[in-house]
């Protein structure tokens, strides 16, 4: 019984943790935000580049300010993997 628990709280915890992985953009290709699942994130907007952190929580992910301790950016994960920003940005995951 007790390893069937230690299994389910396993499971439980990998689903929570799952990050997004690969390169998201704007349509017109100024606004890039590379994901990877351990966490971190790189925003390059206008060829300046900054590396930061980010949290998902559902359909929901906290892209960390740079420089800032609390604030973040909150992006909606559309059903078709795009995700929805502030100010009606829409980033689409980028085939490399």
């Amino acid at each position: 019984m007790r390893k069937i628990a230690i299994l389910v709280l396993v499971l439980l915890l990998a689903a929570c943790g799952k990050g997004l992985n690969g390169t998201y953009a704007d349509s017109m290709g100024m606004i890039h935000y590379t994901f990877d699942r351990d966490g971190t994130v790189t925003v390059e907007m206008l060829g300046k580049a900054q590396q930061t952190t980010y949290v998902r929580e559902k359909d929901t992910l906290k892209v960390k300010v740079p420089g800032t301790e609390s604030e973040a950016v909150d992006f909606t994960i559309n059903q078709d993997g795009s995700l929805q920003g502030p100010l009606g940005v829409r980033l689409e995951k980028q085939d490399k």
